[in-house]
């Protein structure tokens, strides 16, 4: 018999705080009194709407975002809160997270945009797949429009109709709506430091030096180090064996931060890899999900010249 995934996905629309708060009143209350982590990651008004309701409780509220938020990744946004809610929840200790995206997304321009909501919340239905969370996604009924009812109906499995969440027969699958909404590119950060070409498995060892090279001189920790050649490598492998075979390695470093890309010619035959946990007797499909547990950011995107995967690290 399979197990019902305990994580959950809703959203609501709201017209004014208190009408929010009333709606998810049940779910609210119940997480407080259980003792569950619940995070809100919402603006001033919505904060002081919880505390009134919540009073003396609302101490067991962590205000913020769970994962720091990157506007131009909604897959990092995924991955680094499940990385973290993943460290903070178990079979005895459940979450739960109130989003708005006006406070998660960040002041870039790309962040108020329904597509790019979208790749979050797609990428969250991957990323948080089998962890004890429910995820709320706010939005304020001043802001829906067209573009935003299609990020709202494909992206969540449950909608809030007044106070009680029913399902939603628009929801799409996660692979649907990352297939429809392509990732964006990442910012251009003019010209590489350094630039080398890789060709065939053989070429890994070489990889590997230059990245531990380029880890070193920006000034990582040798924990760093060894997590970036293992990420790299990683990436490279990944590239030589599923793409074209060879492809191009380009780094921008400075100290304290390092930045690599990896380019080649072949186009993903997925979506958004890396973002599932791999089933833990797999041998396979850990490249790139480890990878992304060893960055800041790692952001993968196709175009007309190939696929390209952007690591980021700091010190």
């Amino acid at each position: 018999m399979t197990t019902p995934d305990p994580f959950r996905h809703l959203a609501v629309i709201y017209h004014d705080a208190d009408d929010l708060v009333a709606t998810i009143t049940p779910l609210l209350d119940a997480a407080v009194t259980r003792g569950d982590l619940v995070w809100a990651a919402v603006d001033h008004p919505l904060r002081e709407a919880v505390e009134r309701h919540l009073g003396d409780r609302a101490r067991e509220v962590v205000f913020g975002e769970p994962a720091r938020p990157y506007t131009y990744s909604g897959q990092t946004t995924a991955a680094r809160r499940a990385a973290r809610l993943r460290e903070l929840v178990d079979d005895d200790r459940a979450a739960l997270i109130l989003s708005d995206s006006t406070t998660v997304g960040g002041s870039g321009p790309q962040s108020s945009a329904p597509d790019y909501w979208s790749v979050v919340d797609a990428s969250c239905n991957l990323a948080l797949a089998g962890l004890p969370v429910t995820l709320i996604c706010l939005c304020a009924a001043a802001d829906v429009s067209d573009d935003t009812d299609r990020y709202l109906h494909w992206n969540h499995p449950e909608l809030f109709v007044g106070t009680t969440a029913s399902p939603n027969p628009r929801y799409r699958s996660p692979d649907e709506v990352l297939a429809s909404v392509p990732a964006p590119p990442a910012p251009p950060l003019g010209p590489p430091s350094e630039q080398a070409t890789f060709t065939g498995a053989r070429a890994l060892r070489g990889v590997r030096q230059a990245t531990r090279r380029h880890g070193e001189e920006a000034g990582l920790s040798e924990e760093q180090v060894d997590g970036l050649v293992l990420a790299i490598g990683e990436l490279v492998s990944n590239s030589v064996e599923h793409g074209a075979g060879h492809g191009t390695l380009s780094w921008w470093t400075r100290p304290g931060r390092i930045v690599a890309q990896v380019h080649d010619v072949g186009h993903m035959t997925g979506t958004t890899p890396g973002l599932r946990r791999p089933d833990v007797r797999s041998t396979r499909g850990r490249g790139v999900w480890l990878a992304r547990q060893l960055s800041d950011v790692l952001h993968i995107w196709s175009g007309a010249d190939g696929t390209h995967v952007r690591l980021e690290l700091g010190a």
